[in-house]
């Protein structure tokens, strides 16, 4: 079983998985990122207007094989909306 890092980009904050997780297969790989991108989204939203995640999962080389990401943005689609905004400390 392969060792992968999961490396994590929260809304520019990086949390570098220096543990990993052993994975039969990429396609193992790829359901262990999505499953804890969707996992994080859940926990971190709604924490303002606009957020970004991002997994790259690395190889025990050091290489990069998968990338998931997701982007929450909330835009007002009317001037009279504005004071629906919540305020960004992430903008």
């Amino acid at each position: 079983m392969a060792l992968y890092g999961f490396d994590v980009d929260d809304n520019g904050t990086i949390f570098h998985d220096y543990e990993g997780k052993g994975c039969q297969h990429i396609p193992a790989v790829r359901y262990e990122a999505i499953r804890a991108l969707a996992e994080m989204t859940r926990d971190a939203l709604p924490d303002g207007d606009h957020h970004k995640m991002v997994i790259v999962v690395r190889d025990e080389g050091g290489d990069s094989v998968f990338r998931a990401s997701i982007v929450f943005n909330v835009e007002a689609e009317r001037s009279s909306c504005a004071s629906l905004s919540s305020p960004d400390s992430h903008a």
